[in-house]
């Protein structure tokens, strides 16, 4: 998993470079080339001056479960169907639920700068920058865990949650029987990786599975080389 900000003009350069030295996270500053500053953490990538340029190059290299961030609602919208994680600097999560509610405004205030109408923006707050790093810290701390999905009723699921338990491995459990927002979790990991395809090839549903940066693990083969294998 890694971080790629949309660097040109963005006001929480400083504060994702020190969450991500925090948590070792590989960080990618993309700017275009005309852009000057200093950097004690990530890899600056230049890109060409043109205006789509630096969003082209953070679509083409983001993959499921990284993190974009960005104020550009357009960008979000294409890194969401590259199933990357997406934040504002605001510390807003933007999502499939609220992507065309950010862009009908985006939208909005295009047409309102057409007509000469201009809004005044305000000097960022600390309380802003306080709340970017809080849910950054909070993304990264959760996109570090492993994700274990498993379920209720499922008879193979104990002697996994034991086995876990045993490598004293850092988990964020996810019972798929439990919410309909769980089972979604989890038919998105299954419909979207060909680590699965032996699996429904079989009529199997797939859990327990552990998972962490595009890596499952389906408890058939030595945990050790899975967990030797970050």
């Amino acid at each position: 998993m890694k971080v790629l900000l949309d660097s040109d003009g963005a006001s929480v350069r400083e504060i994702t470079q020190k969450v991500c030295q925090n948590f070792n996270t590989p960080l990618y500053l993309v700017k275009n080339y005309t852009q000057e500053f200093d950097v004690f953490y990530g890899n600056i990538v230049n890109v060409d001056i043109s205006k789509e340029s630096a969003d082209l190059w953070i679509v083409n290299n983001a993959k499921n479960g990284d993190l974009v961030i960005t104020n550009d609602k357009g960008l979000s919208s294409m890194a969401l169907a590259k199933k990357a994680i997406v934040l504002d600097f605001n510390g807003n999560i933007i999502d499939n639920d609220n992507i065309l509610n950010f862009l009908e405004k985006r939208h909005l205030s295009r047409v309102m700068r057409r007509d000469g109408i201009y809004s005044k923006i305000p000097k960022r707050k600390h309380e802003e920058d306080l709340k970017f790093k809080e849910k950054l810290e909070k993304l990264l701390r959760r996109m570090n865990m492993y994700k274990f999905y498993i379920s209720s009723l499922c008879p193979d699921c104990p002697p996994a949650i034991d086995l876990v338990k045993e490598k004293n491995l850092d988990v964020e459990t996810v019972d798929i029987t439990d919410s309909m927002k769980n089972l979604k979790e989890f038919l998105n990991h299954r419909d979207n990786s060909d680590a699965f395809d032996v699996i429904v090839e079989n009529n199997y549903v797939g859990i327990p599975c552990l998972y962490k940066d595009g890596r499952y693990f389906f408890f058939d083969y030595d945990i050790n080389e899975f967990l030797e294998g970050e």
